[in-house]
């Protein structure tokens, strides 16, 4: 599907569910592209998935694993004040409300902490909020902004989906990353249970020919 000129998005698995075995998407091909960004859009989800990328010659089929080390996945705003000291916490440090939403600090900005995720409680206004590194402070209305998007790095080229509805997750990838031979893309979720929502779109940009009608991504 047409987006304009410079963008194109190819959706590479429509919404289904029952995901009790491995997730293949569509493969797709970069041949015409510099850039793709591998959109994961979760709604209901069983448990938490492992997702890897794999690349090929053609889009018939694709065995090689594709390493990648970037991916973005939904976060929140949570503002707070009487906090018990300054310092800032950690990156990576847990936050905890009274009412038992946990969040996963991306960074401390001193009264407004930017999180990657959280277990799917939300947190309140005027609640306790205890830090895994043991500061504590008070939060200063309910988390907000949960339409950000926070870089993450994938160990071992993976990451998991976390067992929380209503996220997304986006791994960047440009075409050199692939390596000479190879051209194509997919994505693969292990099993993540039937009560599971997925849908993968991909968003293709830097075409390398211009023309009124972009070129195709689903041919190689």
């Amino acid at each position: 599907m047409l987006i304009n000129h410079d963008y194109v998005k190819v959706p590479l698995l429509f919404p289904t569910t029952d995901q009790t075995s491995t997730v293949s998407s569509d493969i797709a091909s970069m041949k015409n592209y510099g850039h793709v960004d591998l959109c994961i859009n979760v709604g209901l989800i069983g448990k938490a998935a492992a997702v890897t990328l794999k690349k090929s010659a053609a889009v018939a089929a694709a065995s090689t694993a594709l390493s990648f080390t970037k991916y973005y996945s939904t976060g929140f705003i949570l503002e707070y004040d009487g906090e018990s000291t300054s310092e800032p916490a950690a990156a990576g440090e847990t936050v905890t409300g009274a009412g038992g939403g946990v969040g996963y600090i991306y960074k401390d900005l001193g009264g407004r902490l930017i999180c990657y995720a959280h277990n799917g409680t939300t947190f309140v206004d005027n609640e306790v909020l205890t830090f895994s590194g043991g500061k504590t402070a008070v939060a200063n209305g309910i988390q907000k902004n949960e339409d950000i998007m926070v870089p993450r790095t994938a160990t071992s080229n993976t990451f998991d989906l976390a067992a929380v509805a209503s996220k997304q997750y986006i791994i960047p990838i440009d075409a050199a990353d692939l390596g000479d031979g190879y051209d194509c893309i997919q994505v693969e979720i292990a099993d993540c249970d039937t009560a599971t929502h997925l849908s993968i779109d991909a968003i293709f940009s830097k075409p390398r020919y211009g023309s009124e009608v972009p070129e195709t991504a689903i041919y190689d």
